[in-house]
């Protein structure tokens, strides 16, 4: 039942607020807090997945859904049910600025994986958003080791 709860919170988040231009900051952080949910139940509540909110989101607006690719790349990357894993994100913000951190394992595909060399179009898509978007008014870094994964973006408000 929980899940079918956040589920449908997913849904009808993605069904009538991203028609907008732009959302309610907190009603997108409500919608990663969901997804996380629901990872979280996938992955049989995994423990080592640490969310931090700080700052006040009210009356702050946003493109919808820029920041959930970094998310599930997360998730997708970071996450072995064989290995150590861990996730860390950081949302804070100011008066003016909005401050995402995501911070994860990285577990190194095997050569038998058919999906060890295909690389997805998620990154450059939220690239190519951002400087539509927000032109001037961000800045984007990533770093990967092959062990690790982080993500920082700053975007102005």
């Amino acid at each position: 039942p929980e899940a079918i709860v956040t589920l449908s919170e997913l849904m009808r988040y993605m069904l009538y607020e991203t028609d907008n231009k732009t959302v309610l900051l907190e009603k997108e952080i409500n919608y990663i807090q969901n997804y996380i949910e629901l990872q979280k139940l996938r992955l049989n509540n995994i423990e080592n997945i640490i969310v931090n909110i700080h700052g006040e989101p009210k009356n702050k607006y946003i493109e919808p859904l820029l920041l959930i690719s970094f998310i599930e790349n997360a998730f997708k990357h970071g996450i072995s049910l064989k290995e150590k894993s861990w996730i860390k994100i950081n949302i804070s913000c100011d008066t003016e600025n909005l401050y995402f951190d995501v911070y994860n394992s990285v577990h190194l595909k095997k050569e038998d994986d058919p999906e060890k060399d295909r690389s997805g179009i998620g990154l450059e898509n939220v690239k190519q958003r951002l400087s539509l978007l927000y032109p001037g008014q961000h800045e984007l870094h990533i770093r990967s080791t092959n062990t690790e994964y982080f993500v920082h973006l700053t975007i102005q408000l």
